[in-house]
Parts: structure tokens; C-alpha cells; sequence
């Protein structure tokens, strides 16, 4: 009979102060002598967006971190940066200052970095925001598809399309992504990937397969933006993660040039009122060129915890 060894996981909401918002995350706060083949059947079995899985500090208070979806490992994301910071600082690390320190390693192949988390407390000594900081560079393409091919892509009418000073980008911190401004909250929420007019349009020759939608009215909510992925990907209800998005955004708010230099503030908000809502806290130096310093924050919440059995 084989020996069953036991990991905990811990899943956490994230960037959301309520519990069954944002987007659920299973993390491993000690997955020491899983294998990747491990890792991988696991993240299969619990078959959440991403699952993240941490090793025990090395000499420099630094824990590896890797990161499964369903199919394959990913690149670190800003979710998984914020899910694992909750955990290890509701289980492992005593929040002594305002601010506490938490140091990551991603070694991903072709995608090796540091990561710092900064995990704040609250009056009552609770875990409160939780910020990480990333330096990006941007390549941004000004060659999109028309208004009226957008519109028919989304499902739109062209006067949906733009707000402001904003215009369509192409814009890449590693992932390209088109980001289009639109009019209103109401036709971010009413707009439907269109796959045949998508297939029909320039679009498919840049290498960007997701549309992020941007509008700076949010219904009732107190955020300035309004963001939601769509794209040939996606189902049609679908309201997906936008955390990989936002280095990109940043950037696509920064290349406009009623944007002055200077630290920007503003906050981000995905999901409908009648859905899983997510909100984000962003600060952003603009430099006004194609390097970029962004800190995202935001909240947590634990709403559960199991273990995986494994030979």
C-alpha cells in the first residue's frame, strides 16, 4: 500500500474584501517535494484559474513560487503575488510593521524574476492592502483596426468606441494586448466578442488574441475605470482575470499625452454588480516613455481550506 503524503492549500479570494468576489486561487504554502508532474495533476484536479505553489525560504527570506493552470505552468501573476502574500502572512509571517516585507522567486524558464509584496496592517492588527511593485517596458503598436471594425468585433455600435483623448493600442509588457477606451460601463457590459468579424478584420495579424475594454464610467462604483478581457478565448459570460493586463494598461494610459509626468492614482474595478467583482489600486509613474514603475494593490480574504492526498 503507498504512503500518502498531505498538502494543505489554502483558497483565497482576491482583491476583493468580500468573500465568493474576485477570483478564488488554491495556494500551497509549503509544496516541498511535489514534483512538476505533481503540481500539474493537482492544479488539474482543483481546476481553479491558476493554482500557485511555494517552497520554504531559502537563506534570503525569499520563497520560490510556481503557478499551474488546468493545461500548463504560467508565467507569475499579480493574482498569484496576492494570493500567496495573504496566505504566508495569515500562516507564516508575523506582521510586525505597518508595512511587511514578502520576497518571491520565480524560475519559470524564460520568465525568472523577483517579486516584493508589501502586506500592510490594519488598526486591529488584520491584514489590510496588499501592494506589489513591478518596472515594466512597454511596445506599443499604433496600427489597430478601424472604429467600425472594433464596433462589429464587439458587437458595438462605433459610437461606443473612444471616450476622452483615449484611442486604441496595441500594447505589450510581454503579453500583447489591444486595449480599446469605450464609451459607457453599460456597452462594456453589453459587449459580445463577435469571432467572424474578429477573423474578418486586421486584428488577427498582430500577435494580441485579448481585447481589454476600458471605460471611466462605473456605474455606481466609486473606481475609475471600468475593465473587462474578451477574446476568442473566452466564452461569452466570461468575465476573466485582468490582473496580466494591467502593466499593459498602465502603459496605454501613460502614451497619451494629456497624461502629465508625476505618480498617477486610480482605481480599477471588473465584474458587473450582479457577478464577481474585483477591485484594484493602482499607482503609476508616469516617465512619459515606454519604461514604466507600477504598484498594484488591493485586498484579500480567506474563504477556505483542504488538503490533496498524494503518492
Amino acid at each position: 500500500m503507498n504512503t500518502l503524503n498531505n498538502y494543505k492549500y489554502f483558497m483565497v479570494d482576491v482583491f476583493t474584501e468580500q468573500p465568493f468576489h474576485g477570483v478564488p486561487l488554491p495556494v500551497f504554502a509549503d509544496a516541498s517535494g511535489l514534483s512538476d508532474r505533481q503540481m500539474q495533476q493537482i492544479s488539474t484536479e482543483l481546476n481553479a484559474s491558476c493554482t500557485i505553489f511555494l517552497q520554504t525560504a531559502d537563506k534570503n527570506n525569499r520563497r520560490e513560487i510556481r503557478v499551474f493552470s488546468k493545461e500548463k505552468e504560467l508565467p507569475c501573476s499579480v493574482h498569484a503575488i496576492q494570493a500567496a502574500s495573504y496566505v504566508l502572512a495569515s500562516t507564516a509571517i508575523p506582521l510586525i510593521d505597518n508595512h511587511n516585507l514578502i520576497s518571491f522567486s520565480s524560475t519559470m524558464k524564460g520568465h525568472e524574476k523577483i517579486i516584493n509584496s508589501h502586506v500592510s496592517k490594519n488598526d486591529n492588527g488584520d491584514i489590510g492592502i496588499i501592494q506589489q511593485s513591478y518596472n515594466t517596458h512597454a511596445a506599443i503598436d499604433y496600427y489597430t483596426p478601424t472604429t467600425e471594425e472594433l464596433a462589429e468585433m464587439l458587437s458595438l455600435n462605433p459610437a461606443d468606441i473612444g471616450f476622452d483623448n483615449y484611442r486604441p493600442l496595441i500594447v505589450s509588457c510581454g503579453i500583447p494586448y489591444l486595449i480599446v477606451p469605450i464609451m459607457s460601463y453599460t456597452a462594456i457590459r453589453e459587449a459580445k466578442f463577435n469571432e467572424a468579424a474578429w477573423s474578418n478584420s486586421s486584428a488577427p495579424s498582430s500577435l494580441a488574441q485579448e481585447i481589454l475594454l476600458f471605460a471611466n464610467n462605473t456605474d455606481d462604483n466609486s473606481a475609475d475605470f471600468h475593465a473587462r478581457l474578451l477574446g476568442p478565448a473566452f466564452a461569452h459570460h466570461d468575465d476573466p482575470p485582468i490582473g496580466s493586463v494591467i502593466p499593459a494598461f498602465a502603459s496605454h494610459i501613460c502614451d497619451h499625452p494629456h497624461i502629465q509626468k508625476g505618480t498617477h492614482v486610480f482605481g480599477i474595478q471588473r465584474g458587473d454588480n450582479n457577478g464577481r467583482q474585483s477591485h484594484f489600486f493602482i499607482e503609476m509613474d508616469n516617465k512619459q516613455s515606454k519604461d514604466l514603475t507600477i504598484r498594484v494593490g488591493g485586498y484579500a480574504v480567506l474563504v477556505g481550506e483542504g488538503q490533496i492526498h498524494v503518492s
